[in-house]
């Protein structure tokens, strides 16, 4: 099995030291502890989700993980209406609707809520994971420039003629969740590259969840791997390219070293997992 020099970490949700203990696999094993993984941000809840009101109470039966932004000014929700593929509510004081995403199926559509007080929320349901929000297409340079929320948020924002610079995130399901995780290794070669995690004991992890990527190749089935453990987790064939989904406690448990892999039959092919955590750090 190929081992790379190193593993690319995207604390997007996180903030401080690392908070979750990675082991580069080529480094002999602790010996090559990560401490910090660059600019980092916290879950934050909104403002206007602090108090009680019908809007509140739409986004936390609705919404799961979420970018949001205020602003500055009144948005005249026509506009906004504009934006969407399909409108999904509406009142007088808010709109909800789902915004297509450049290259993707409906079925990726970002949901976005916009309120005339300035208030502009793009977000993926309740149900489903954080590691929807991956978009493979925005990995460039050893980078995820994008996520899909981003994205949508940026649509919605470039209507409105507003800048949507300094958006923050949250999670409507997790109000205790402080931090998320995203955890990325890729490989363009044919073999297989891993990263160890180790969930601290301390933490409350409210979710654990993936994405699986395989850019898709036109020389017959020869599948792509998730596994954890060495146990498989997901398989992605010709047919396929990105699978996300959610994780046991069981199958990614505090206390322990977990080995992440995701394998490649062809060189020139990006091949690419995430783990992505949602958690409450003391």
């Amino acid at each position: 099995m190929k081992m790379k020099a190193g593993v690319f970490l995207v604390a997007i949700l996180a903030c401080g030291l690392l908070s979750v203990y990675l082991y580069n696999n080529a480094g002999g094993g602790d010996n090559n502890i990560v401490n910090e993984a660059g600019q980092t941000f916290l879950l934050v809840n909104p403002v206007f989700a602090q108090s009680a009101s019908s809007e509140t109470s739409f986004l936390e039966e609705e919404a799961g993980m979420s970018i949001y932004i205020n602003i500055g000014r009144s948005i005249d929700l026509a506009v906004a209406k504009t934006v969407y593929r399909t409108i999904e509510k509406e009142t007088s004081n808010y709109t909800v609707g789902s915004i297509a995403l450049p290259g993707l199926s409906e079925s990726e559509d970002v949901h976005c809520f916009v309120h005339k007080d300035g208030w502009i929320v793009a977000y993926y349901l309740e149900a489903e994971p954080i590691g929807k929000i991956i978009d493979w297409a925005y990995w460039s340079g050893g980078t995820l420039t994008k996520n899909k929320l981003q994205v949508g948020l940026e649509k919605m924002g470039n209507a409105l003629g507003a800048s949507v610079t300094g958006a923050k995130y949250y999670h409507f399901q997790y109000p205790y969740a402080n931090k998320c995780m995203i955890i990325i290794e890729t490989l363009t070669v044919g073999g297989a590259d891993s990263f160890n995690i180790t969930i601290p004991i301390e933490f409350t992890v409210y979710e654990r969840s993936w994405s699986h990527y395989a850019e898709y190749t036109y020389y017959g089935n020869y599948p792509s791997y998730l596994k954890i453990d060495g146990n498989t987790i997901n398989t992605i064939t010709t047919d396929d390219q990105t699978r996300y989904g959610q994780l046991t406690v069981a199958q990614l448990s505090p206390g322990m070293v977990h080995t992440v892999s995701v394998s490649g039959t062809y060189s020139g092919k990006l091949y690419g997992v995430c783990t992505a955590l949602a958690y409450q750090e003391p």
